[in-house]
């Protein structure tokens, strides 16, 4: 996959199929609709093209210190995961406010078809683009029809039931701590990277040694507080654990922290190192305990749980 800056920075002109989104988690929504892109591209004869936008186009859109936005993905996960459906070509575009006056149509001539040879788009069917979002999947394929000569394939929603899969309700999963069905959508366990800090030892003073970890980024959104089982990867050693996200209110803690326990392995992880982990299972809320010793005697069930999942999953 080859990544290129801005739209304007392509060159010779490719015959392309395109794509187009913020593509946040690149759920399995997402990987629908770059499967087909893909598939028409070969069709075609042409390559697959893939544009998203940075910063996310809500990041302009709305007032972030008045209404924070967090994300399923930061940029860097984005293009991992997308390189990882292997289209030919991906487009980090940045995004500003003079892009988001500019109205759909002038979008599509000035800023698609004068770089390269659209041969024909392949978008989700809630996608929209252009000032006041004008820019339908209907009125892309009414312009091609009509207008420009290329085809529009829309792709339908991905749905469970009732419940559409498309990347704000897989954050309104993970928010509330559904963890398991969030997965199930994403294609793979959410997962969090972050750098290891100081914590006050009360872990290893009870038994149950953990490590701190503060997010790479505060746009990443977080699981609701309660215990989670966990895999670590930690200088490319893969590690199965509890974790903890909340407040320790035993303790009277009054910061949201992130610990996670590694049973029968000491892992050296020292402030300031980056580790990775991925949230596999719920396992309960956080609650406060009347002693420490009652504390103790749930993080003993709470291994014992996770250590149950695990070896399910394996058998």
């Amino acid at each position: 996959m080859e990544i290129i800056s801005s739209i304007k920075n392509i060159s010779n002109s490719p015959r392309t199929v395109v794509t187009m989104g913020t593509f946040d988690g690149v759920h399995i929504g997402h990987q629908a609709i770059i499967r087909r892109l893909k598939e028409r591209a070969a069709e075609e004869d042409a390559k697959s093209m893939i544009i998203t936008y940075v910063p996310h186009p809500r990041e302009i859109i709305h007032d972030m210190s008045r209404n924070p936005i967090q994300f399923l993905t930061t940029l860097q996960e984005r293009i991992k995961l997308i390189a990882e459906q292997k289209p030919d070509y991906l487009i980090v575009h940045p995004f500003n406010k003079d892009l988001l006056r500019v109205d759909a149509e002038r979008y599509i001539e000035n800023y698609l078809l004068k770089y390269m040879k659209v041969q024909g788009f392949v978008v989700g069917y809630s996608h929209s683009f252009g000032r006041d979002r004008q820019g339908t999947p209907e009125f892309l394929k009414k312009l091609g029809d009509e207008k420009y000569g290329y085809f529009t394939e829309i792709v339908p929603r991905i749905s469970n039931g009732e419940f559409i899969i498309n990347s704000t309700n897989i954050r309104r999963l993970i928010a509330t701590g559904d963890i398991d069905t969030a997965n199930r959508y994403l294609g793979r366990p959410f997962h969090i990277r972050g750098t290891v800090v100081s914590g006050d030892n009360r872990g290893s003073k009870i038994g149950f040694p953990t490590v701190n970890i503060l997010p790479l980024s505060p746009k990443k959104i977080l699981p609701h507080i309660g215990v989670y089982c966990v895999s670590v990867l930690f200088r490319r050693k893969l590690y199965r654990g509890m974790c903890n996200i909340g407040y320790r209110p035993t303790f009277d803690g009054k910061f949201l922290t992130i610990e996670i326990h590694i049973p029968d392995h000491i892992v050296r992880a020292r402030p300031g190192n980056e580790i990775e982990f991925r949230i596999l299972h719920r396992i309960r809320d956080e609650k406060r305990f009347d002693s420490v010793d009652a504390l103790i005697a749930q993080l003993e069930k709470d291994k014992l749980k996770c250590k149950e999942k695990v070896e399910l999953e394996d058998s």
